[in-house]
């Protein structure tokens, strides 16, 4: 009876390994590679956006830090009602978080397409945005 569990237990390491490996090439296969973010479904280069949307620098508990206006990057892109609605931050590995209007008027977008906000928690947070999505109320 014992030789069947040593020779299951080699199996059962097997399996899981290759699931950790499959798991591994399927997040990276289904990430972008895009080097854009998607605006109210526009593609925008970061430099792009950093070209038309205003600067600005607020105060995190992870110190100052500088940027571009996100409600100006908004009303500069889309002619939406900016109150009416709210916005989706979506990620690279699929991390998305969604954000009222006044958080808007506070965040900023980073060189590094990171997405802060001042007093808020690091889950608000967001890194290798792709796409900034309009979500109406």
């Amino acid at each position: 009876m014992t030789m069947g569990k040593e020779k299951l237990i080699p199996i059962f390491a097997m399996i899981v390994l290759f699931v950790g490996i499959g798991s591994t090439v399927y997040v990276q296969a289904s990430q972008s590679n895009s080097d854009t973010i998607k605006v109210y479904n526009q593609e925008y280069t970061i430099e792009e956006l950093f070209s038309i949307a205003d600067k600005r620098t607020i105060t995190t508990d992870d110190g100052e830090k500088t940027g571009i206006a996100l409600d100006d990057i908004i009303t500069k892109t889309s002619s939406v009602c900016t109150t009416c609605n709210q916005y989706t931050f979506k990620a690279k590995d699929g991390y998305q978080q969604t954000v009222p209007w006044g958080y808007m008027q506070k965040g900023i977008l980073t060189e590094e397409s990171r997405v802060l906000f001042p007093d808020t928690a690091h889950s608000f947070w967001v890194r290798y945005i792709i796409e900034i999505e309009v979500n109406s109320k």
